[in-house]
């Protein structure tokens, strides 16, 4: 019988930040109950984890994957890395961007979506009416902009099954998109504006279901109902975002 759900966290390099440590450590403590399984590039150093966790499993991938998040993006668009998991139902990718708030997971994984990530931060042109209806007719530049609004947006939920079929049938495009050096998050992109071009590959929720699974941190206003997990966070604003300002300290 298949897992469930398995929580896969990237050590991309160089060495981690506090603020990176930092999540990795609440990582392993709220999502304890589910399989973790960290990815780094061949011969990686990973005594930071081993700070945080006596015994934990790693996959190696080549070690140009790690080099930085754009060479990520490119093993996130292949059909074998998910198929070195094919063992469970779901992955949680997990970036050292976000912070799970409650453990909702297997309600998540529950609720028929194949893949679930918080929307892109948009700014500028990229806002104007009909842009992501056009989704059949962007331009490079329209492209780009929307990458950049995925920075930091380091979470998802996906059925392995579905993310390796939608792959496959898209082995083209997908190429296309792992060697363009100039798009940003090109994985993101592609989920969101080609898996479910001209036919649907991917079941998606809609954006107020999305927000409940995710949220930029920086965007969170104190009051409102917490979602399952924070993403967008790094050194430069984890001191700006209210709900960190009220963590006791032992967080």
């Amino acid at each position: 019988m298949k897992e469930l759900v398995t929580v896969i966290i990237p050590i991309l390099e160089p060495q981690i930040d506090p603020t990176e440590e930092k999540l990795l450590h609440h990582a392993l403590q709220v999502l304890s109950d589910y399989p973790i399984i960290f990815v780094a590039g061949e011969g990686a150093d990973l005594s930071v984890v081993r700070e945080h966790a006596e015994n934990f499993d790693v996959v190696h991938f080549p070690r140009r994957y790690f080099e930085s998040r754009q060479h990520l993006a490119q093993l996130l668009l292949m059909s074998d890395f998910y198929d070195r998991f094919n063992w469970c139902d779901f992955l949680l990718i997990h970036e050292l961007n976000s912070w799970v708030v409650k453990d909702e997971l297997h309600y998540w994984c529950k609720q028929g979506y194949d893949y679930i990530k918080a929307g892109p931060v948009l700014t500028g042109t990229d806002k104007a009416p009909g842009f992501l209806k056009r989704i059949s007719g962007l331009s490079e530049q329209e492209k780009r902009l929307f990458g950049a609004g995925y920075a930091d947006n380091g979470l998802y939920l996906c059925r392995i099954e579905r993310m390796t079929s939608t792959l496959k049938s898209k082995r083209s495009v997908a190429h296309q998109y792992r060697h363009n050096a100039g798009l940003p998050y090109s994985d993101s992109v592609f989920w969101e504006l080609e898996a479910n071009r001209f036919l649907p590959h991917l079941r998606k929720p809609t954006d107020i279901v999305r927000s409940h699974f995710a949220q930029f941190g920086v965007r969170y206003q104190n009051g409102t109902s917490l979602p399952f997990a924070f993403t967008g966070i790094s050194r430069d604003n984890i001191h700006e975002i209210p709900y960190f300002k009220n963590l006791p300290e032992t967080e």
